[in-house]
């Protein structure tokens, strides 16, 4: 009779070495990170829509329950209006954008084109530059009547654009969003094996048919899942809209949301509360699409444990040329940057050309206003701690659902993307309404805004993780445990180097919004508490033009540093550059 030797789980083995694994599949440790994510998404998504059918009450208290602002909201003159400019706005930089950060991404990923640093550099550098500056910016540049670029650029060619215009925010918002697109693709890009592609055109396809049933279907959810997401930030868009459309007669919903919340002494609370449940019911839909087509992740592996290499195409003389015009067009990120430092040390804007008269005037402005360095400080810590705790609850989320078989691991992923389809004011607002009617002690510090952008941008940083991890095989973590790896050796050895560039996008995007974000944040902060977005918020709208454009030029250069220190993580943590 042969004796068999006892097997030893990789469980039991690490017990012995003296730590214990975590058991990230577990059921215990599935319903605590659904516990947090609920309590972080399902209060605000329930009293928003409570709110929107209790119409006439205040903050604190609900009115007599009826449909009453759904259907004053349906019949007013305005509401297709809005929905048509919603419409051509969100389709038209949804698409833009798309085009522009494909484009650098394949360039970037799957060529040897020239500059690949400066392209990150300066989508990073771009991250950090609040939407309000950039409209700003671009106000100085090509606004109606005091663009200072207007009238060199018509003696040029003729014609000079005018940004107050549907074509204008449409250029510009797609122009902001392309980085967003170009930091999660070009991970999925780099990560296909060019091989499958070669061995196809050395089969005689066609490049046309090699894209279409390749290339394609193994970047399918990746790109999709970019598309959902531009086209609901496209939705929920605030500040270019607001700045550069609210000039030209252009409303969107959630231009609208905000007037209906400023237009009068008592705001209209179920107003904007049924704009958002509406746009949480139609939105829900492309949420739904995404979780179709990315059930069976497992097809969509790229990255296994066989033999794997990602070759680039030779552009040959051309990779100055694509060097060139990638480097022209992120020039678009600078020129609005460059505007507002110009006109800072001008000492009046709109009188004269203020060429030859230059001032230190509006710097010293900027110094004495109120609370100027609170604002700095608060805005670091809350888009320190907000990206942090983001990218860590997502992290385990998505190795719950990509990696276990817990039943209904799924519901994680549909509770943390709730967000998504809730606009930045709406949510603001039911933040409030929350933590008023539920007294901890929260409100009116921090704190409140750290819970508020840790839910709103989760979504976010859910799909830089997801389908990196997605694209990496389970047979890697079966190898190592074969080997004798435990979990935890698996995870910190294999898998957190693999997703360590999924990781820093996520951690920088959370980040850079969170530091910048107006729609969330003017809801939420008091005197006590003011951030970066909500002081320029407050000089733009109290008319002080030079002192916003000194803050604006004092923030970007901060910004670049900021961008410098991201590229620098970048190449060091996992970008091939």
């Amino acid at each position: 009779m042969t004796a068999t030797a006892p097997t030893t789980s990789p469980r039991a083995r690490a017990t012995r070495t003296g730590f214990t694994l975590p058991r990230f599949g577990s059921n215990a440790s599935f319903f605590v990170i659904v516990v947090v994510a609920a309590m972080l998404v399902l209060p605000p998504l329930v009293l928003m829509i409570w709110t929107s059918f209790t119409p006439g009450g205040s903050v604190t208290e609900s009115g007599a329950i009826s449909l009453g602002a759904y259907r004053d909201l349906v019949a007013s003159d305005s509401f297709k209006d809005v929905a048509w400019d919603t419409a051509v706005f969100t389709v038209g930089a949804s698409v833009l954008a798309l085009a522009l950060g494909s484009a650098m991404a394949w360039f970037v990923a799957r060529t040897n084109m020239a500059g690949k640093g400066l392209v990150y550099a300066c989508v990073f550098f771009s991250f950090a530059i609040p939407g309000m500056i950039e409209a700003t910016g671009w106000i100085l540049l090509f606004g109606k009547g005091a663009g200072i670029a207007r009238g060199p650029v018509e003696d040029l060619i003729g014609w000079a654009p005018v940004v107050q215009s549907m074509p204008g925010i449409i250029i510009i918002q797609a122009w902001s969003w392309a980085p967003m697109v170009f930091l999660l693709l070009v991970g999925p890009f780099r990560a296909m094996d060019a091989s499958l592609e070669e061995g196809a055109l050395t089969s005689g396809a066609r490049r046309s048919t090699v894209l279409r049933r390749i290339s394609g279907p193994l970047l399918a959810p990746s790109i999709f899942a970019v598309l959902i997401l531009v086209v609901v930030r496209a939705v929920q868009a605030f500040e270019i809209p607001l700045f550069l459309g609210s000039s030209a007669g252009i409303r969107t919903f959630t231009t609208e949301i905000y007037s209906s919340l400023r237009k009068s002494f008592r705001p209209d609370y179920a107003t904007a509360a049924a704009f958002g449940t509406m746009l949480v019911v139609v939105l829900s839909l492309g949420l739904y699409l995404y979780h179709r087509a990315t059930k069976l992740g497992s097809r969509f592996a790229t990255v296994t444990g066989k033999a794997f290499r990602a070759r680039e195409a030779d552009l040959g003389h051309w990779r100055w040329v694509a060097g060139g015009v990638t480097f022209l067009i992120l020039l678009g990120y600078v020129a609005p940057v460059l505007a507002m430092v110009m006109t800072s040390f001008w000492p009046q804007l709109g009188q004269g050309d203020g060429l030859g008269e230059f001032t230190m005037k509006n710097y010293e402005q900027v110094a004495d206003y109120r609370g100027i360095w609170d604002g700095v400080t608060n805005s670091l810590y809350v888009g320190v701690v907000s990206a942090t705790w983001a990218t860590l609850l997502c992290l385990v989320a998505a190795y719950i659902i990509v990696r276990t078989k817990v039943r209904g691991r799924q519901s994680l992923d549909h509770i943390l993307s709730v967000p998504m389809v809730i606009p930045g004011t709406v949510l603001g607002l039911a933040f409030l309404i929350t933590f008023l009617r539920v007294p901890i002690g929260i409100y009116g510090t921090l704190w409140i805004l750290v819970f508020a952008f840790v839910a709103h941008y989760a979504p976010y940083s859910m799909r830089y993780l997801q389908p990196a991890l997605l694209q990496i095989s389970p047979d890697i973590d079966d190898s190592s445990r074969v080997a004798g790896a435990g979990t935890l050796n698996v995870f910190r050895r294999i898998l957190f180097p693999l997703l360590m560039p999924a990781i820093i996008g996520s951690w920088l995007y959370v980040f850079f919004h969170a530091f910048r974000d107006v729609s969330i944040a003017s809801m939420l902060y008091t005197a006590a508490t003011p951030v970066v977005a909500t002081q320029l918020l407050d000089m733009w709208k109290d008319g002080t033009a030079g002192a916003l454009s000194a803050y604006g030029s004092m923030l970007s250069g901060a910004s670049i540093v900021i961008g410098g220190l991201a590229f620098w993580l970048a190449k060091r943590f996992g970008f091939k550059l």
